[in-house]
């Protein structure tokens, strides 16, 4: 019976919460890198991932220590992989995703699968009725500076209800899985929560110019 407990690890005993700065003309610098989180989940970091917004969208930026350039598709899990989770109302109170709610992948090349190439894409899974469409994957852009290094750009249009002059809160995770098995996280580990259903688990970040 024991073993069916759910471990706690100091992510548990706060709500995460962190700036999240303008980013002009999707340049990013020192003041948007996030708070390296890893400790409190009793891993070892591998990666620096950035993160800014503008009226147009969110920015973000992920360099690793190594390699990051074999995924797998549709087994992304099994290949180098990262994902972004946000909530553009921030909502805590619901177990489950809203419309506001948007999983994003994004791969560190191109995979050619059943005729399309595939590097991005949307794949939030909603419980309800209240839902959004999935913002189609070539929206979505990518640059991949090195074989350590991606570049990323989320069109306003792709995050239903960013509204930054309305909102200026909104939350957000990320998951990045290596190829060999490692993985890193912002809040929540899916070791204990199902992640990308539990939006209630997402830290908060407060949009700053």
């Amino acid at each position: 019976m024991l073993e069916e407990l759910v471990p706690l690890v100091p992510a548990h005993f706060f709500e995460m919460q962190a700036p999240l700065y303008f980013a002009k003309e999707s340049k990013l610098k020192e003041v948007h890198l996030l708070p390296d989180t890893a400790p409190f989940h009793g891993l070892s970091s591998f990666g620096q991932v950035r993160l800014g917004w503008n009226d147009e969208g969110i920015v973000g930026e992920l360099e690793v220590k190594g390699t990051f350039h074999q995924p797998e598709f549709p087994r992304m899990e099994r290949g180098d992989l990262l994902e972004f989770f946000f909530d553009t109302r921030d909502v805590k109170t619901g177990g489950y995703n809203t419309r506001f709610c948007h999983h994003f992948f994004f791969l560190p090349t191109i995979i050619d699968y059943n005729g399309e190439r595939i590097q991005a894409g949307e794949i939030t899974r909603f419980r309800t009725e209240d839902a959004h469409p999935l913002c189609e994957g070539s929206k979505l852009e990518i640059e991949v500076v090195s074989k350590n290094h991606l570049k990323i750009f989320i069109p306003a249009s792709c995050l239903y209800g960013y509204d930054p002059k309305e909102f200026n809160r909104i939350g957000f995770t990320y998951r990045v899985i290596r190829k060999n098995g490692d993985r890193q996280y912002f809040s929540v580990s899916d070791k204990n929560f199902p992640i990308e259903q539990q939006p209630a688990f997402w830290a908060s970040l407060r949009m700053m110019r």
